[in-house]
């Protein structure tokens, strides 16, 4: 990857409203350094969220692993990288960092899974919860991909196969989370284990999360612009 980064999804004329691009977020540095810490931290919180909503959110490896949730999400981070690097067919640096920021993310991940306890919540509740869980994922991509430093490797996945296809990055989002759900379903029926963590909960942040990163790109791109003026 070249020094623009993953997320470089090509020309202007290919560029469409929405589509997530490394385009350096307007401001200093140190703006874009808590834009990229919060988004991480807020991506991190609504990951495990997700699963405390108890409707379900695709965590199979580590039940199955017996692995620390961290710990799994840093090795399915690997194999995503690894991925990013077929697709691109050369060992692009951007990408090579995803590798260490795999491990620390799985330790800001096991943070939060210890930090935030288990709810008994109704019904109505355990929507709320996801309903918050699906946003603060969306919010935290959208904001570690516009500070446009090292970003998580299922975004950078996606990132690059939306620069590889010239596909509108929601649209890769969305396809990529439904991919990721069928892999969970395989993994569970190969190894003859519940099917963990999937429900309407997983169906639902699969759909609404790369629509709603749309939605926040388009309306970052136009506070920026009403700014510039």
């Amino acid at each position: 990857m070249s020094s623009k980064t993953v997320v470089d999804a090509g020309s202007a004329k290919q560029r469409k409203p929405g589509r997530a691009t490394n385009k350096p977020a307007p401001g200093t540095m140190p703006k874009r350094v808590v834009s990229y810490v919060l988004g991480l931290n807020i991506l991190a919180a609504g990951i495990v969220l997700n699963t405390r909503s108890g409707l379900g959110a695709a965590y199979a490896f580590s039940n199955i692993s017996s692995l620390s949730f961290g710990t799994a999400t840093a090795l399915i981070y690997l194999v995503l990288v690894v991925l990013e690097l077929v697709l691109l067919r050369k060992p692009e640096p951007a990408v090579l960092l995803q590798i260490p920021f795999s491990f620390a993310f799985g330790i800001v991940v096991d943070v939060y899974d210890a930090l935030f306890p288990r709810w008994s919540l109704s019904l109505a509740g355990q929507f709320v919860l996801l309903a918050v869980a699906i946003l603060c994922t969306a919010t935290g991509v959208t904001l570690s991909v516009r500070a446009n430093f090292v970003v998580a490797p299922p975004d950078g996945t996606v990132q690059t196969i939306s620069r590889v296809s010239g596909r509108d990055y929601g649209l890769v989002k969305n396809v990529f989370d439904l991919t990721m759900m069928g892999v969970t379903v395989v993994m569970c029926l190969s190894t003859g284990s519940p099917f963990y963590g999937l429900g309407i909960g997983t169906v639902l942040s699969a759909l609404l999360n790369g629509r709603i990163i749309r939605l926040l790109e388009m309306a970052l791109d136009r506070h920026t612009a009403l700014g510039q003026h």
